[in-house]
This record gives C-alpha cells, sequence and structure tokens, in this order.
C-alpha cells in the first residue's frame, strides 16, 4: 500500500509545482501590466514581507520562473505532465 501512496505523493506533489509554474507566469503578465518594478509602495514590504524589494521579487517572478521554464522545456515538462 505504501507505494501506492507513494505514487500519489508524487502525483499531488507534481501538481502544486505545475500549478505553481502557471501561477507565477500570470504574475509575470499582472506585473508587467501594472509596472510593479516602479509602483510597488513601500507598504508592500512591511510585516512578513520585510526584507524584500521590488528587484527581489522580480527576480522570482522571471528570472528563476524563466529559467525553470526553461528546464522543463528541455523535455522535463514532459516528465511532470506524465504524473499530471
Amino acid at each position: 500500500m505504501r507505494q501506492a501512496d507513494y505514487v500519489t505523493e508524487v502525483r499531488i506533489a507534481t501538481r502544486k509545482l505545475w500549478s505553481a509554474l502557471n501561477e507565477l507566469k500570470a504574475l509575470q503578465r499582472e506585473w508587467t501590466a501594472l509596472d510593479y518594478m516602479n509602483t510597488l509602495s513601500e507598504d508592500a514590504f512591511q510585516g512578513e514581507n520585510a526584507g524584500l524589494d521590488a528587484s527581489a521579487i522580480a527576480a522570482i517572478v522571471f528570472t528563476t520562473t524563466d529559467a525553470l521554464l526553461t528546464l522543463l522545456a528541455a523535455g522535463h515538462d514532459t516528465n511532470l505532465a506524465r504524473a499530471l
């Protein structure tokens, strides 16, 4: 039974990863449309967001997301898609 549970857990994690990457891609469009590099206020970086700034968020939303998508486009997306 544990083996079936393991496969199920892999599939759940894969769906979360796939969904997160799609969310980040959508956040790229929002960032661009709302010009967040120039319009995010200091208030956005208070509380749990303290220590971050627009450049750090842009690096996540664009640089890291695009690097992951490039890796997936090299054939790894097919591996993930099989488990969706």
